[in-house]
């Protein structure tokens, strides 16, 4: 393995061990229905999860986003990434 490749590593793992604290700030701000912070905590979500190997994140991330930044339901959107960040979180 090469230094970036380790140092890319190091970062992924880094992004497992917060995936807990991201789901549960989106949770939290899903339950206030603060669209505006919903909408920038899943844009730079989906600008960091494809970085390290996890484009379902990505793709979910962007939807919420979308989701957020209209008038309509984000219930769907918010619950397909909030399950698929609680499937990479680390201790």
């Amino acid at each position: 393995m090469t230094g970036i490749e380790g140092k890319m590593a190091e970062l992924a793992l880094r992004f497992s061990a917060r995936a807990r604290d991201e789901r549960l700030t989106i949770a939290a701000l899903f339950a206030c229905q603060d669209r505006s912070g919903i909408s920038e905590r899943a844009h730079k979500l989906a600008g960091i999860a494809g970085m390290f190997g996890h484009p379902q994140i990505t793709d979910a991330a962007l939807r919420l986003e979308a989701a957020a930044d209209g008038t309509g339901a984000m219930d769907e959107a918010a619950e397909r990434l909030l399950d698929l960040l609680a499937e990479i979180e680390t201790d």
